[in-house]
């Protein structure tokens, strides 16, 4: 069992005001609540807008409520359902395209474009290969200046998304 700490949160006065503490989480919010005038105000404040909005008339529904609300349900999902037929036919299309492409070239020009590829790929194996030796001892001789050079970056970047976060009021327990 734990008890407050601090001010009663929004949503303690509104369990409190309600009748639905819950006796491990909220222990000690009634005794509180009797003892603070700052948190009495605010569960008073809560009772009385639960009383204001009791007093408010509740307007009649109109007679085809439902039905308007299932139509406009049905017209969403029909426009849904049209976007998504869009986006298969022009998936399709693509891939149309890419097959007349695949058979206007030709199993020839098919062929050669795979073996450019396969040769810029040996290319670049053989290119790492011959850096394999040089680069660990690159990275340890710029060691320093990465790491204040990552730092400069990432410090600025990292307070400004602090700055970013909105604040929010979290429940003590």
């Amino acid at each position: 069992m734990t008890t407050i700490s601090g001010h009663l949160t929004d949503a303690m006065a509104q369990r409190l005001l309600d009748g639905l503490l819950d006796p491990d989480a909220d222990a000690g919010a009634e005794a509180h609540a009797a003892g603070c005038p700052e948190c009495a105000a605010l569960v008073e404040s809560y009772r009385l807008l639960a009383r204001a909005l009791d007093q408010l008339e509740v307007p009649d529904l109109p007679a085809d409520f439902t039905a308007s609300v299932l139509e406009r349900l049905d017209r969403l999902e029909a426009a849904r359902a049209r976007e998504r037929r869009f986006a298969l036919a022009v998936l399709a299309s693509l891939l149309a395209v890419g097959a007349g492409a695949l058979l206007a070239a030709g199993v020839g020009g098919l062929a050669s474009t795979v073996g450019d590829v396969a040769e810029s790929l040996g290319q670049a194996t053989r290119a790492l290969r011959l850096s394999r030796g040089v680069l660990p001892g690159l990275l340890s001789a710029l060691r320093l200046p990465l790491l204040v050079g990552a730092a400069a970056v990432a410090i600025p970047l990292l307070f400004g998304l602090t700055r970013l976060m909105p604040a929010h009021r979290t429940e003590t327990i």
